[in-house]
């Protein structure tokens, strides 16, 4: 596969009359993914790697009658505030005078820091704005290439729609992956984008719904987050200090070399700097952000399912309602968090043990945080008619996701009925609009943008957010 998106990088108008990278350099494309699913979902996107095994495709007999996507843009640059904190720690490395060893070798080598532009932090990464020309990980390759595994996966939903509307947060990077994943799909489908404001003021008709909830505070549970060892950085700090005497790292500048690994693989195909951590390490910072995003943005914090109820709701009544509905793909682009939220709410990472600081809990351990949500993640609702009956399941990034205790239909998928009983009691006792104290930014406490569009025109500024 990657050999296949390097020849057509090659072909691509961008690629012609640039300085094609070394051949040493296009040989580390491709030699990292094993260490994606450490980076804390900064790192390109990847499949969910605990696969059932379950196959994406409509049981044998039955037949797809609604899909829902609700997908994080693609790989991008730093944010603003992540991308001050790299370059503190690059300002650091680039005035030490002394030769570079062990490690941070590469250093010595004419090495380029992958900021170039500053305009480029919290964008999408593309094929113009990539340090390498090559770059297959950019979110627009990520996008087009998801836009044609959907025209092959779901295609046959939009055959008889001549018109389909698809969603984005007013974010311009989530804007720019609906964009990309659109021109994808070809001239055939006269799709249309609509994209929602993600400030607070718009309330509840969102996709975004953090945004409008006041009382979140991602703060509130910091007590067992701040329990956790970073003995890990500090080591990672006293190694390469003493493999280069003077440099003078600290457990700070440990913690944005690996920001510093992920984001730059996104942004030129590789990363050497990613060389600098034992799996131990990448272990350790994996469990970090599993355990500090479980109680600010996941099951750890009971207002998380309040906030997720927003976009949950709306997907049952998409799936109540699929058979008078004229669209049967329902596209929609946000966030990672919103996603976290929103699959918190659905519980099918929740297994009920509460994640703690004190070791890394192997056996229970569901929640990984950079596997549900990594750059360009993608969670489908699948809707599909076996016979007389139809069903319901998740797919997360590629793989089919049983729900725990409703999974005796087709694939290991949920009556209808009994989803929607599901849904019932997982929904109980919610209210975003309570619960996130709405009515203090926004006098909207409804989401209409599913069923508006066609007399509504969304058509919100776009964020650098």
């Amino acid at each position: 596969m990657l050999s296949l998106i390097l020849s057509a990088l090659l072909a691509s108008p961008v690629a012609q009359g640039l300085v094609v990278p070394q051949l040493v350099e296009l040989q580390k494309i491709g030699t990292q993914d094993d260490i994606f699913p450490y980076l804390a979902g900064d790192a390109p996107y990847f499949s969910y790697p605990n696969d059932y095994g379950i196959p994406r495709e409509a049981p044998e007999s039955c037949e797809m009658t609604q899909v829902q996507l609700i997908a994080r843009h693609g790989e991008r640059y730093p944010s603003k505030s992540r991308g001050r904190k790299l370059f503190k720690t690059w300002y650091k490395l680039s005035n030490y005078t002394k030769t570079f060893n062990g490690s941070l070798s590469f250093l010595n080598d004419d090495y380029e820091f992958f900021i170039q532009d500053l305009d480029n932090l919290e964008q999408e990464t593309t094929l113009e704005n990539s340090v390498n020309p090559l770059n297959p990980y950019t979110g627009e390759m990520d996008a087009k290439l998801h836009a044609r595994d959907f025209l092959q996966q779901y295609g046959n939903l939009l055959e008889n729609n001549t018109n389909l509307t698809v969603f984005a947060t007013s974010s311009r990077r989530v804007h720019d992956t609906a964009k990309y994943f659109i021109d994808a799909l070809g001239s055939d489908y006269n799709a249309t984008l609509q994209v929602i404001d993600e400030e607070p003021s718009a309330g509840a008709n969102t996709i975004s719904a953090g945004y409008s909830c006041p009382a979140w505070n991602e703060s509130a549970f910091s007590n067992i987050t701040d329990a956790y060892s970073d003995k890990y950085l500090e080591n990672i700090a006293k190694r390469l200090n003493k493999q280069n005497p003077g440099l003078n790292l600290t457990s700070s500048d440990s913690f944005m070399l690996f920001s510093w690994c992920a984001y730059e693989i996104s942004a030129r195909g590789y990363s050497d700097i990613c060389d600098v951590f034992t799996q131990d390490e990448l272990i350790r910072y994996s469990y970090y952000d599993d355990l500090s995003n479980y109680y600010s943005d996941g099951p750890g914090y009971p207002l998380i399912k309040d906030v997720g109820s927003n976009l949950f709701n709306a997907t049952v009544k998409l799936l109540k309602q699929s058979e008078e509905l004229d669209q049967k793909a329902w596209l929609s682009f946000t966030h990672d968090t919103d996603i976290l939220n929103y699959l918190t709410t659905v519980g099918l990472f929740d297994d009920g043990n509460p994640l703690n600081a004190t070791y890394v809990p192997f056996r229970d351990h569901v929640f990984h945080k950079s596997w549900q949500v990594p750059m360009g993640a993608r969670v489908y609702t699948q809707k599909f008619q076996c016979s007389n009956e139809s069903y319901v399941r998740y797919v997360v990034n590629d793989a089919v996701i049983p729900i725990e205790s409703c999974s005796s239909g087709p694939g290991f998928s949920c009556p209808e009925d009994d989803f929607y009983d599901y849904a019932a009691s997982r929904l109980q006792g919610l209210n975003f609009a309570a619960a996130c104290d709405v009515t203090s930014v926004s006098n909207v406490t409804s989401l209409t943008y599913y069923w508006d569009y066609n007399t509504t025109n969304y058509n919100a500024t776009l964020l650098d957010q």
